[in-house]
């Protein structure tokens, strides 16, 4: 299955960092129906799973209704929120000419078959972006771009590569 919606490296606008969310029964209620209603499947990559998958904002409105939802894997999740997964040393910043999705594919294509994160990157075609691959320099750089807008993404071919995800959050 194609994913649905394109994966670009991104932040949240800082404004919408914290949203309200419902109290945690009705949140797990609604993560059910977004779950079912898109078959544990990612919305980016078309990883299927019935753990670790996390529900995603399309629009980041505060809305939480299901039409404004969507069920995103680990791996997606961190490549759309390159800030804090830069802070945290889960992802580098590359340049690419494989598509974010064909990268977290072939990496969990490659955890499968008991490659090493370090392997796996490279033998990915990667070239040395603005700044270094560990720099939340990227991240910050869309701030002052997005204005108001509710996300910012980097260009491409500037792509998401993990150095250090748990293999559950891989698989």
């Amino acid at each position: 299955m194609e994913g649905k919606t394109v994966l670009r490296p991104g932040i949240t606008n800082p404004r919408l960092w914290h949203p309200e969310r419902p109290p945690r029964h009705e949140w797990n209620k609604i993560r059910r129906i977004v779950l079912e209603r898109d078959n544990y499947t990612c919305s980016f990559c078309g990883h299927r799973a019935k753990k670790y998958l996390n529900i995603h904002h399309t629009e980041e409105s505060g809305d939480n209704s299901p039409d404004n939802l969507t069920t995103i894997c680990a791996a997606c999740h961190a490549v759309s929120h390159i800030g804090r997964n830069l802070d945290l040393g889960v992802i580098e910043i590359w340049e690419s000419d494989k598509s974010q999705v064909d990268i977290i594919r072939y990496t969990r294509e490659g955890v499968k078959n008991g490659k090493s994160l370090n392997q796996i990157k490279k033998e990915l075609p990667l070239r040395e972006g603005s700044y270094p691959p560990d720099s939340v320099e990227y991240a910050n750089s869309l701030i002052p771009k997005m204005r108001d807008a509710p996300r910012g993404y980097l260009d491409e071919p500037l792509c998401a590569v993990f150095v250090n995800f748990k293999r559950w959050q891989i698989e």
